[in-house]
């Protein structure tokens, strides 16, 4: 807890902030427990147990639940929004989990392979590593983004795509949203001039580049066009901050600033930002609901892929203690 509260109060631009947050609450949790159990009356044992039998049971139907609940979304969300293949990797992951659950009862009713549970216990510890760090990732998507609000001389919008119209999507035109909100709060609270930095350039299947879009975008709902500058060149997260910190320090060298993005995404941008040396602090933009479960677990992955050396290690590291202790058990 100590560890995390330093982190955080440093520079709360960090996912392993969640991790110690995490680790800090299960082991206040298990430590509870095991004071509880050790004093509690024959009567609290009884229901303890009665507890842990009724989870064990649980935990299947969970699993078989949250997989089919992954499929059927992922199938709700191609029918929405078109076959694309990042769409179906819920549905990758969910068919994982009916497939490994349904490997376990065919194994205990029939096959019973000491080998095949072996493997199984293997997968179930995987699978537990990645929910932790997954709920690290939703911990640290909320305290990467507690703080005061400060002054500031700039906003910068991150972009979001844009519709075969040339329009800003529904998740764009949120971020917008929430841009022209917190540049009339600023305006309103300090009296000093504010500038929107537009970002992002023209896709391959845009028409236009999207900070033109985004320009319009707040144009049209009475935000001043002369407080609006567009940076059109870049094509990921990475570059939009490089590159509207380029076109800010040519007027400002010295300057106050915040991202504008997806809650989401928010982490990660952070993350980017500190990398890259920027002050910078994300605000997040609220999420179409539909999108939501599909956003926040695409951001898990390219966290896991960003870290995928340090998540590499850990799973090889689960991987050799658990096959050392099958040795030693053997």
């Amino acid at each position: 807890m100590v560890s995390g509260l330093t982190l955080q109060l440093t520079d709360r631009r960090h996912w392993l902030t969640g991790h110690l947050f995490l680790i800090a609450i299960i082991g206040f949790l298990l430590s509870a427990y095991y004071r509880f159990s050790s004093q509690a009356s024959p009567t609290w044992q009884f229901m303890l147990v009665g507890a842990k039998i009724a989870a064990y049971t649980l935990l299947p139907i969970v699993i078989l639940v949250v997989g089919i609940s992954f499929v059927r979304y992922s199938y709700r969300l191609i029918r929405k929004e078109g076959w694309a293949f990042h769409y179906s990797l819920l549905a990758i992951v969910g068919g994982l989990l009916v497939v490994m659950l349904t490997l376990s009862g065919i194994n205990l009713l029939l096959w019973n392979s000491r080998r095949l549970w072996q493997l199984l216990g293997l997968a179930l510890l995987l699978t537990a590593y990645f929910t932790f760090s997954f709920i690290a990732y939703l911990l640290a998507c909320v305290t990467t983004r507690l703080g005061r609000r400060r002054q500031i001389d700039h906003i910068i919008v991150l972009g979001a795509g844009l519709m075969p119209n040339g329009q800003p999507t529904r998740t764009l035109a949120y971020r917008l949203q929430a841009a022209a909100k917190y540049y009339y709060q600023q305006r309103a609270r300090y009296h000093q001039p504010v500038t929107i930095i537009v970002s992002g350039g023209q896709g391959a299947d845009e028409v236009m580049a999207e900070s033109t879009a985004m320009r319009q975008y707040l144009i049209d709902r009475g935000v001043p066009r002369d407080t609006i500058q567009e940076e059109n060149q870049s094509t990921s997260t990475i570059e939009n901050l490089q590159f509207s910190h380029t076109l800010i320090v040519r007027q400002q060298p010295f300057y106050r600033a915040v991202i504008v993005t997806s809650g989401y995404h928010v982490l990660r941008a952070n993350i980017f930002a500190r990398q890259l040396h920027l002050d910078l602090i994300g605000i997040g933009a609220r999420t179409p609901l539909y999108y939501l479960p599909f956003a926040m677990f695409r951001e898990y992955l390219a966290l896991i892929v960003m870290y995928r050396w340090a998540n590499l290690a850990v799973v090889l590291s689960l991987a050799v203690c658990y096959v050392a202790a099958l040795v030693r058990l053997i």
